[in-house]
This record gives C-alpha cells, sequence and structure tokens, in this order.
C-alpha cells in the first residue's frame, strides 16, 4: 500500500475538460480580463469563439484580431442574433448587466458570467429567475476554484487526508489603490474579496452561519472604499473561518497565504503551492510546486464546467443559484463591517 504522502502526491489535480468542446462561444467585454485571461485560456484549451462584442468598436476589433475571431460587434444583440453562439461569456463591469443577462437568456444562449455576481442581491436573484425560466444554464466564473492550489486543497478534504476541518484561514497583502477598482464601492469585499469567501464555501462544503466583519480605510488612500478588511465567518461550533487582507500596503509587498486545519493534519497553500503536513505522517512536511496557474489556466476550468453541465444536463458547479450563497456572505460582510454587528447572511427560496 503506498504511504500516506505517496498516495497524496498522486492527486489528480487537473482540469477535466468535458469531451465536446466545440460549443460556439461569443463574448461580451472586451477588457483586460478577457484578453488577458478568458482568451488565452480558451485557445489553450481548444474552445471555439465565434464572436466578440464590446461598446468601445476598437477593442472589439483588436480583440477579433489578436484572437482569430471571425466577427466582432459594438451592439451585443447582433452577437446574440448569431446561431452559432451557443454560449455568451460575459465580462463587463456592474451597470447593464442584468439587461444583457435576460437578453440572452431570451436569445436561448447559455451563460458564464465574470465575478462578482452582482452588487445587488434584487439583481442576482432577477438573473438566476431570468436563465431559469428560459431554460439556460448560468454559471458565475469563480474561476479560483480551478486554481491549483485551490483544487488541489479541496481535493485533499474530500479524501480525508485531513480528517475533520475545523478552522480556514486566509491572508493576503497587495495593492490595488488605483484605477477601476479605486473607484468601486465595497471593491474590496464584493469584487475581490468574494473569491476568498466563496472559496470557504468550496473547502468546507458548508454554508456560514454567521458573519462579522471590520473594515480600515488609511489614510490619503484614493480608493472610495476602506482596503482593509479583517472577516470571520462562523459556520458551527466545529468550524470557524478567518480572512483579512490589506490591499493598500504601501511598498512592494505581496502576500497570498491560506491554511486548512483539520483533525487529522494542515495544509498551507497559495494558488500554485502546497505544504501539507500529517498528524500521523512523516515528521517534515510535504512541500508540492504544482502544475498550472490561476491566470489563465483556471478560466479554461469554468468554462468547461459550464460546457459539461450543458452537455449532461446538469447544473454547474458555480451555477447562479448556488452563487447567491456566496453572495449573500459578500453582503453580509459589507453590512456587518457598517453596522459593527453579527450579520446573518440572506437565504433565496424562489417564489
Amino acid at each position: 500500500m503506498l504511504g500516506l504522502f505517496e498516495e497524496i502526491v498522486s492527486i489528480d489535480y487537473s482540469i477535466k475538460l468535458p469531451e465536446k468542446k466545440d460549443y460556439g462561444i461569443g463574448v461580451i467585454g472586451c477588457g483586460g480580463i478577457m484578453n488577458g485571461a478568458h482568451l488565452p485560456a480558451y485557445q489553450q484549451a481548444g474552445f471555439r469563439v465565434v464572436a466578440c462584442c464590446d461598446v468601445v468598436e476598437e477593442a472589439a476589433r483588436s480583440t477579433a484580431e489578436r484572437f482569430s475571431i471571425p466577427q466582432f460587434f459594438t451592439d451585443y444583440r447582433r452577437l446574440l442574433d448569431l446561431p452559432e453562439v451557443e454560449i455568451a461569456d460575459i465580462a463587463i463591469h456592474q451597470e447593464g448587466r442584468v439587461e444583457i443577462v435576460n437578453a440572452c437568456a431570451q436569445a436561448g444562449k447559455h451563460i458564464l458570467l465574470q465575478k462578482p455576481f452582482a452588487h445587488r442581491w434584487e439583481d442576482a436573484v432577477e438573473m438566476v429567475e431570468s436563465c431559469e425560466r428560459a431554460g439556460v444554464k448560468l454559471m458565475i466564473n469563480q474561476q479560483a476554484r480551478y486554481a491549483p492550489g485551490h483544487r488541489f486543497a479541496k481535493l485533499l478534504v474530500e479524501k480525508g487526508f485531513l480528517g475533520t476541518v475545523y478552522h480556514c484561514t486566509h491572508h493576503i497583502r497587495g495593492n490595488q489603490d488605483s484605477g477601476w477598482p479605486a473607484q468601486t464601492p465595497n471593491f474590496l469585499i464584493i469584487d475581490h474579496g468574494i473569491h476568498y469567501l466563496d472559496l470557504m464555501r468550496y473547502w468546507t462544503g458548508k454554508e456560514p452561519s454567521g458573519v462579522y466583519a471590520t473594515t480600515v480605510y488609511m489614510p490619503g488612500q484614493r480608493a472610495i472604499a476602506p482596503l482593509v478588511y479583517s472577516i470571520n465567518l462562523e459556520f458551527d461550533r466545529h468550524l470557524m473561518a478567518n480572512l483579512w487582507f490589506n490591499d493598500v500596503v504601501q511598498g512592494r509587498d505581496w502576500t497570498y497565504q491560506f491554511i486548512i486545519d483539520g483533525t487529522d493534519g494542515w495544509l498551507s497553500g497559495t494558488a500554485t503551492e502546497v505544504t501539507v503536513a500529517l498528524k500521523e505522517g512523516p515528521a517534515s512536511a510535504l512541500h508540492l510546486k504544482l502544475k498550472g496557474s490561476w491566470f489563465p489556466d483556471a478560466f479554461a476550468g469554468t468554462m468547461g464546467e459550464l460546457m459539461r453541465a450543458i452537455q449532461e444536463n446538469d447544473e454547474p458547479m458555480v451555477s447562479g443559484r448556488d452563487n447567491l450563497k456566496t453572495l449573500a456572505v459578500a453582503l453580509a460582510a459589507v453590512q456587518s463591517s457598517e453596522s459593527g454587528e453579527r450579520v446573518v447572511p440572506k437565504s433565496y427560496s424562489s417564489s
């Protein structure tokens, strides 16, 4: 029998692509994330992008030329008129999202929507219900789940190597105090931090029952929202999580680390590396540098999962309905940071 560490090393954390992957993709929004992550990942995976759209004609044109996309538009409705477009990949900011998602649903297009799902609960609910009425799949692009370190951690927990998980931590230091992030309300918690709140649900397989958050404005920061947070998530009497993020660090610094503690061991990691120590294992910890990346590789994972769900007529792993639970945690964190009180996340039930 293989030793525990040998079993861990043999874990297959690669991204699984569906058998059928030639669905026609139409991309809406030709900005940095589309050009820097979505489309490079799709090229690598062999996905078929048939059209792109952006309100800025030059952005649409240059994206089409760079990635050999046959057609480009400035009006998303023209893209939706194309019968070869089966999936709409939407990567725009919040303004206009509900209208575009509703139009995609009515046109019978399945949807991959860039995170965060929404800044308003009502908008997210409307999009979920619109897609469900139309019978189309809605997947939210929480692609952090497909980064190799994050995926490896999930598999290690699922396979029981750590025993029962009782504590998770997540710590980041960086600086995004400029440009679009600086002008976005609640940027740190909802736009960026939602990745890590979602990972807590992903790793534990449980839903937080209470959220307590505090935030800080650094004197002189450009951003209109606080760029430092501390978030505590309560699950039950045997599980909690703590997240810390300083996104206005002065001077060169970038820290990214998560730790998952279980009754039989612990795992510490980044998006591309993990260290594992087991109670009954060798005295020294196991350190692994993993293959693949978060940007752009993980973006093939989310699109591939949507294709799998279409093919098998199943719900995608991060469906719109599922992601309402992550959004509820993020909105509860914002509310808690403003009120100074513990907040219970909202729950959704269809009318």
